[in-house]
């Protein structure tokens, strides 16, 4: 498993963020006046390097795609196993005098690794067996009894293993690599807001209460659990699973917007007030809800998103 590089939990930074650079455009007079480098499109660039981090699989998705054909990989590889079970009976009819000897030619020694599903030593198993039964082909057919399409069968049992075995490998490879794609995605976000909060703690350093609103602990706070006003949620499909990738959007005294995270969840700090919440995304039937926040308690609203 490959090391997170960010002190946090993806859903948790992907929340975070909204927060945080919220609370930089309602001050970003201040900011522009300390650094000329603190514009408004900072914020947006921000914000659509955040929805294209959010836009990658997830880890479900990525290790699902391989596990698919995985499970169509173990019922074919124990269909090889098989078949090399055969040929070993035709090698000690062919070979009574030196039977083990050669069956290790033809891949014993691999065999049982193979069948606890070590990718390499299966390979080598059916590279061995072929290499073999090319080789003594005369022998096992007419002292070890073996049919004439025997040869064939092995050899096309062995390709679909091979083609499977190619596939889940790409796709084991692609799911590394799309991982390692997503936590740099996740460490440059994470190191962009962490930038603009030390600046933050700078700004604000004789104004404490608007300097915490930048400050981790107190966003993961917000995140996590109760505290400043506001709302939170998770949303979830009719079957349980999580509605990731919801744009959750609030008009009312101050409007705000968040998309949920891999686990559906969402959090948006606003005032006191009554709001109208609406949910929306691609594939997913667009929803609303009025919802009263009071002061400092984080209203929750669970949903459950139908498919568009």
């Amino acid at each position: 498993m490959t090391k997170s590089l960010i002190p946090m939990s993806q859903g948790d930074l992907y929340l975070l963020l909204p927060l945080a650079w919220q609370a930089y455009g309602e001050q970003l007079p201040r900011f522009a006046a300390y650094k000329s480098g603190y514009t408004a499109a900072l914020a947006d660039a921000q914000a659509a390097a955040l929805a294209a981090a959010q836009a990658l699989p997830d880890d479900a998705a990525r290790s699902g795609q391989a596990e698919a054909v995985r499970q169509r990989l173990l019922p074919q590889l124990t269909e090889y196993l098989a078949a090399w079970y055969q040929l070993d009976g035709y090698i000690e009819e062919a070979y009574p005098d030196a039977y083990a000897a050669m069956r290790d030619a033809a891949g014993h020694r691999d065999y049982d690794a193979a069948g606890h599903y070590d990718w390499a030593r299966a390979a080598a198993l059916m590279a061995a067996a072929d290499a073999f039964v090319r080789a003594h082909a005369a022998d096992l057919r007419t002292a070890g009894q073996m049919p004439d399409g025997f040869p064939a069968a092995l050899a096309a049992e062995a390709a679909d293993v091979g083609a499977l075995l190619g596939e889940y490998q790409a796709l084991k490879g692609t799911a590394q690599q799309g991982t390692a794609a997503q936590q740099t995605a996740n460490k440059a976000l994470y190191d962009d807001y962490q930038k603009m909060n030390r600046d933050a703690q700078r700004i604000f350093r004789l104004q404490p209460d608007t300097a915490r609103l930048f400050q981790t602990e107190y966003l993961l706070g917000l995140v996590r659990g109760p505290g400043q006003a506001g709302v939170r949620g998770t949303l979830t499909l009719p079957g349980g699973a999580p509605a990731a990738g919801v744009t959750v959007a609030v008009a009312g005294p101050k409007t705000a917007a968040a998309v949920s995270d891999e686990q559906g969840r969402y959090a948006l700090a606003v005032p006191a007030g009554d709001y109208t919440l609406t949910f929306s995304g691609a594939g997913y039937a667009p929803q609303e809800a009025a919802v009263t926040v009071q002061a400092g308690v984080k209203k929750r609203a669970d949903g459950v998103m139908g498919k568009g």
